[in-house]
């Protein structure tokens, strides 16, 4: 291939981020520019297909086909996994049991009476939540509704209570996430594993770190800027008894596909559960305990469709993405742009965790410019394989590193949907929320790095 076209390949890549820093439709954005790049690269003399591909000697046919192909094994792979979490956490959502969830944990905290101390335990708390609640905005809303009131009573300031709740969602914990089921079908790890192997230790100095930022940040805010608006607290509290109504038991059921991975591991009985069947067998027995505690057939019945409008509602905002993510980055592979990155690396003497922490970053101000890391690692993403391998590497730090910048940076942006909710309820612009946890964020950011290098 003449060595122009990696560089071809570099500006459509320049154009497809300033595209979706614009707001333009991301899906529509990676399924163009990986037309082009994969178009650039048949050019180039690439062996772009597969070996076993059904060519029909016309490139636009030929890409589209390719194209198909790469949808079908993600939906069979990861993408229905993600299609059935998905389903699963609206089913949660629509019995109360997520919500009942958050108000039984969110309890013991009632017992802290320290102002700063409590916003390091919510953080905590709330960050714990994220092994169940996916949603950085849902699980933003929730915590205001269950804590929020909890927090000013003792003496919190409302900024530094609606940053510690903006910011708590720093990680995305498989199996309930669906961009941490990715990363560990990308590297070729269960996702349970993935889990307790290197995500939950990487996270434990983690958040302790972010929690501790949390409180010196917060404390300085106070006495420099004030500690802002008080919202409605009555309105909250009326909120928080009417999600107690449902039964407190209801608390474990987004528990149980969790329960399940566990006990049925590969470990103890030499073959694992499937993620996607713990999943189901979660939602069948939930909706058995629902039929009998509501005693409404019809409503309960009515209630179990929730899981497949999750599924649909899914489908339309990630696994969608996942599948011209995949094209997208196919094509950056095929048109050479992965080697010249591994060889530029390589010649500046980075070598492979400088690389990877340097695509963590990319990752990072994505996100930050975006709002959203979805988009940019499920494009990205797919390439730490072939990165790692040319450094002789198993890619699992690499993909920890860039899966969890994605996650953890969100909170730094002004145009992130969390940030801009929780905003909105403390009545100040984003950018006054954002000051107070960007500290907080960079902190977790630089002690992952440092964690990740030392546990894998």
């Amino acid at each position: 291939m003449n060595p122009i076209f990696p560089w071809l390949g570099i500006a459509v890549l320049i154009l497809c981020g300033w595209a979706i820093i614009k707001k333009y439709q991301v899906n529509m954005v990676l399924l163009l520019g990986g037309l082009l790049l994969n178009a650039l690269a048949i050019w180039g003399g690439a062996q772009v297909f597969p070996a076993k591909f059904n060519a029909t000697g016309i490139m636009g046919f030929d890409l589209v086909e390719f194209l198909r192909t790469i949808s079908v094994s993600q939906v069979s792979g990861v993408g229905f996994l993600i299609l059935i979490s998905g389903g699963f956490a609206a089913y949660m959502q629509a019995i109360g049991a997520s919500d009942r969830f958050v108000t039984v944990c969110a309890k013991p905290l009632s017992f802290i009476k320290n102002p700063y101390l409590i916003l390091a335990a919510v953080f905590i708390v709330g960050h714990c939540l994220g092994l169940v609640i996916t949603s950085a905005a849902g699980l933003a809303m929730l915590m205001v509704v269950t804590v929020y009131p909890l927090i000013i009573r003792v003496g919190c300031s409302p900024l530094a209570a609606a940053a510690v709740v903006a910011s708590v969602l720093a990680i995305g914990y498989a199996p309930a996430s669906g961009t941490a089921n990715l990363a560990s079908q990308i590297i070729h790890l269960d996702p349970i594993e993935y889990l307790v192997r290197y995500q939950l230790p990487m996270a434990v100095p983690v958040v302790i770190a972010m929690a501790v930022a949390h409180v010196f940040t917060q404390y300085w805010f106070d006495r420099r800027e004030g500690k802002g608006e008080v919202a409605d607290l009555a309105e909250l509290e009326s909120k928080r008894q009417n999600l107690e109504k449902t039964p407190a038991f209801y608390a474990l059921m987004p528990l149980f596909p969790i329960a399940l991975l566990l006990v049925f591991n590969k470990f103890v009985w030499g073959t694992g559960m499937n993620v996607a069947t713990a999943m189901f067998i979660a939602w069948i027995i939930a909706f058995v305990i629902d039929l009998i505690v509501r005693r409404k057939v019809k409503e309960s019945f009515d209630l179990s469709f929730a899981m497949f409008k999750g599924m649909g509602s899914i489908l339309t905002s990630t696994v969608g993405l996942i599948f011209v993510a995949a094209f997208f980055a196919k094509g950056l592979q095929n048109i050479g742009i992965v080697d010249l990155l591994m060889s530029g690396a390589q010649s500046i003497g980075l070598g492979y965790t400088g690389t990877s922490v340097v695509l963590s970053a990319i990752i990072g101000v994505v996100t930050v410019l975006t709002g959203s890391g979805v988009a940019a690692f499920t494009s990205l993403g797919h390439l730490v394989p072939d990165a790692a391998q040319a450094f002789g590497e198993n890619g699992i730090s690499m993909m920890l590193m860039m899966h969890t910048a994605s996650e953890m940076l969100r909170a730094m942006s002004p145009v992130a949907g969390v940030i801009i909710i929780v905003a909105g309820f403390a009545k100040v612009n984003p950018l006054t929320m954002v000051k107070r946890t960007i500290i907080p964020c960079l902190t977790g950011y630089v002690v992952m790095l440092v964690t990740v290098n030392l546990i894998v």
